[in-house]
């Protein structure tokens, strides 16, 4: 491994790992985690209590389902998932191309594909997919002591085709973190000076450009809302609004468990799915809602020290694309339900309903416990 073209965090060989697995990091993110699943289902139970309580026993079904597909794949050795990252990150664009083609529809965006009586949404998965993409092109060219926009020219081809699917369906929110995700993997890269500023001006100038010539009149007015909430209380700003009311009426201690009067009289949208979030702090008010925040970070941190610690170039970049999708699901989302940041339908970890987030979820942590127990370079 070539130090020099890698950020001072990763640029160390780690030593590989002789603890057992219940001295490990492992063990430490899935306490963490099995916590954070058990405040999810029990919030879920409130949340759909006003519109179907099966809704439980359903993502209960979702998330056994996810761990066995989890449980399977992650018996592939890390080496498979470098050797063949590009027929993954293939696999992938053929589903989200099947999407636009044949894929169900709601809430006017095409998102899902149909499997029997299950829906499944590829973009989830798209999230994993953009991280062993940007594992395996940077692992690749390890020896590349400074990067150009040349030289990563087949890297930003790549994410930009799983950004495109996604965005076309349309759901800017997926297809924005997918640009996160390797961006996050190429902050530990060292860049040509003159290809990172023409590379920022280029960002710059597509973020301007798109107001005009790329988003939605829809996806303006929720940008829009976000600054100016008070403009449309009852069109585009309705969401953002009666999720602030959930949050702020939860006080210090809450309204208590199965008490979110914003829920059960149905006032607050999505109360299941993207603002589930909204729920809990309605019932368990601030104090309980920052003890939350403080598990989610400290779930967050292990999944980073997995990254740092992780043995080889592929496994670290691979660690550290999957936290980065961890955290800009949370971040968003929370962000989005307390009105620092415009509706855009991205599902809160561990608490909102669906199968495609549960198995998404489910692999992202049995990869990083894999990566932290492997003992061969990667």
């Amino acid at each position: 491994m070539t130090t020099q073209s890698f950020h001072p965090l990763f640029s160390k060989n780690i030593s590989p790992n002789k603890q057992g697995f219940w001295q490990s990091r492992s063990f430490v993110l899935v306490v963490i985690g099995c916590l954070l699943w058990l405040v999810g289902m029990i919030n879920l139970s409130s949340a759909t209590l006003s519109i179907s309580p099966s809704l439980v026993w359903q993502q209960l079904a979702h998330w056994g389902i996810a761990f066995g597909i989890s449980l399977t794949l992650v018996l592939i050795p890390l080496s498979h998932l470098r050797d063949y990252a590009y027929y993954y990150v293939a696999l992938t664009l053929l589903t989200l191309a099947l999407v636009l083609l044949i894929g169900d529809s709601s809430g006017g965006s095409q998102r899902w594909l149909g499997l029997g009586g299950l829906r499944f949404q590829p973009s989830e998965m798209a999230k994993l997919t953009a991280a062993l993409l940007g594992a395996r092109f940077l692992s690749d060219r390890k020896d590349i002591t400074t990067h150009t926009l040349s030289s990563l020219a087949p890297l930003f081809t790549g994410t930009f085709l799983l950004f495109f699917l996604i965005f076309k369906q349309p759901d800017l929110g997926t297809s924005g973190i997918l640009i996160l995700i390797v961006a996050s993997q190429l902050i530990c890269v060292r860049m040509e000076k003159k290809s990172l500023l023409i590379g920022q001006v280029i960002c710059l100038s597509a973020l301007l450009s798109s107001w005009f010539f790329v988003l939605k009149d829809y996806q303006k007015q929720r940008i829009e809302s976000l600054i100016f909430p008070d403009v449309d209380p009852i069109g585009s700003s309705y969401n953002a609004l009666q999720s602030l009311i959930a949050v702020g009426s939860g006080g210090s201690w809450g309204k208590g468990f199965l008490g979110s009067t914003q829920s059960h009289f149905q006032f607050l949208p999505s109360r299941h799915t993207d603002f589930a979030f909204s729920v809990f702090a309605e019932e368990h008010g601030f104090w309980q809602t920052l003890a939350l925040l403080m598990l989610i970070g400290l779930f967050l941190l292990v999944c980073l020290e997995i990254a740092k610690h992780a043995k080889g170039v592929f496994a670290t970049f691979l660690a550290l694309g999957i936290t980065a999708a961890l955290f800009l699901d949370f971040a968003i989302n929370i962000a989005m339900v307390i009105g620092l940041f415009p509706v855009v339908g991205v599902p809160i970890p561990f608490f909102s309903y669906g199968g495609s987030s549960a198995l998404k979820t489910m692999l992202a942590c049995g990869l990083l416990i894999k990566i932290d127990l492997s003992k061969k370079l990667i």
